[in-house]
């Protein structure tokens, strides 16, 4: 499980480093907001491309390798877009970035489901916020960087060099894959599966894989924005508002620390109260975290809207991809595929809207799309609760 646990680690300080610096590479190339979203646009345009290809190579390779090299790539291709000349350049390397990033979400999380089933307990929340502390320690490195005015090539080229090193450390201990084969429902390849009778399945018994599956992925489209736009925009919103370079990187820091927070102690409220109160609750807090958010002049102010977003959003991709992962009838490299396909759909059209609103409205105005995805995620967790015929999982 460290193991596993470091990949996701990886994936997040990549992520972690790249919002503070956003504001950097757009000065630096001169790129107003609705540019700049177009070109980051190819974040979800690489991962919609790439996502596909991960069960494929799953299917051939096994989740072990698959994540190797995923991460491989992605801890190279941060460099990218700190070489970039002009916004499409910029697009073409964000889009290298995203490819790499969909392949290894899925693989990562196809590794955490393995892990489930073989401890035949519920582990992704933890995993999920080892993706958080390293998203906490990118943010931190990242806004640090920035107040230093440490040239983003410098950073990003030493970034690669200390998490390729990390995953080379940690491939040899990832989970192994019986035969490449991924088990259904009806073959859990001898390990315990976690939804039998001790854990009840979490999906509606009229309906079939393939609805539930699709009510998952509606899900997920709008969680994709509830997670990507305050990473992506957090650090120009503060900019906006006054703050300096490494302050305004405080904001992915907050929003990051808030859901590493909520992801650690997401498992025990889950026990407590259940899934969908939990999913319901987070949407909830995430809208009303940025209702003021036209009218807020503080970057102090806005860290913590931004942390409250993040305690917000912490249990709800866990959640999903656990979902989908024992998802009955549908191999859970497939139906990981499926979600995480449509999550990029989602990441890519966030930034496109998302610029051209900021561009016409502001910034402030722009982050009311927030107040509507957190709803909007508040009313899809209550139709699958009113679907689902057995009782969430407390697990």
């Amino acid at each position: 499980m460290t193991a596993v646990a470091a990949v996701f680690f990886v994936n997040g300080a990549v992520l972690g480093n790249w919002g503070p610096r956003i504001p950097a590479i757009a000065a630096d190339l001169s790129l107003d907001a609705a540019t700049l979203g177009l070109a980051l646009a190819g974040m979800g345009t690489g991962g919609l491309l790439a996502t596909p290809l991960a069960a494929l190579a799953i299917r051939a390779r096994g989740s072990r390798s698959t994540t190797v090299a995923s991460a491989t790539l992605l801890s190279v291709a941060i460099v990218l877009p700190a070489l970039a000349g002009t916004w499409w350049s910029l697009g073409l390397a964000v889009m290298v970035l995203g490819a790499a990033d969909g392949v290894m979400d899925v693989a990562m999380n196809a590794q955490g489901v393995l892990v489930e089933k073989r401890r035949d307990r519920s582990i992704l929340n933890r995993l999920h916020a080892g993706w958080s502390a390293g998203a906490v320690t990118g943010g931190l490195v990242g806004a640090g960087a920035a107040a230093l005015a440490v040239p983003v090539v410098v950073h990003f080229a030493v970034l690669a060099a200390v998490l390729l090193a990390l995953t080379a450390v940690t491939a040899r201990h990832l989970e192994p894959d019986a035969g490449h084969r991924e088990p259904d429902s009806h073959d859990s390849g001898g390990q315990p599966d976690l939804s039998a009778p001790r854990r009840r399945s979490v999906l509606p018994r009229r309906s079939g894989p393939a609805a539930a599956l699709a009510l998952l992925g509606a899900l997920v489209f709008v969680s994709s924005l509830v997670e990507d736009l305050p990473q992506s925009w957090g650090a120009l919103y503060a900019t906006d508002l006054g703050a300096t370079p490494g302050a305004a990187g405080l904001t992915v820091v907050a929003f990051s620390t808030a859901m590493f927070v909520g992801r650690l102690v997401g498992d025990a409220v889950v026990d407590r109260v259940g899934r969908h109160r939990v999913l319901i609750g987070g949407s909830v807090a995430i809208a009303s975290a940025f209702l003021a958010a036209p009218w807020v002049t503080s970057p102090t102010v806005a860290v913590v809207m931004f942390a409250v977003a993040g305690l917000g959003a912490a249990p709800i991709f866990p959640a999903v991809f656990g979902m989908a992962g024992r998802l009955p009838g549908i191999a859970a490299g497939t139906a990981l595929s499926v979600v995480s396909l449509v999550a990029r759909i989602g990441i890519l059209v966030a930034p496109i809207g998302f610029g051209t609103l900021a561009g016409q409205l502001g910034y402030g105005w722009a982050l009311w799309s927030m107040v509507v995805a957190g709803l909007t995620v508040a009313a899809l967790a209550t139709v699958l609760r009113r679907r689902t015929s057995t009782r969430v999982p407390q697990g």
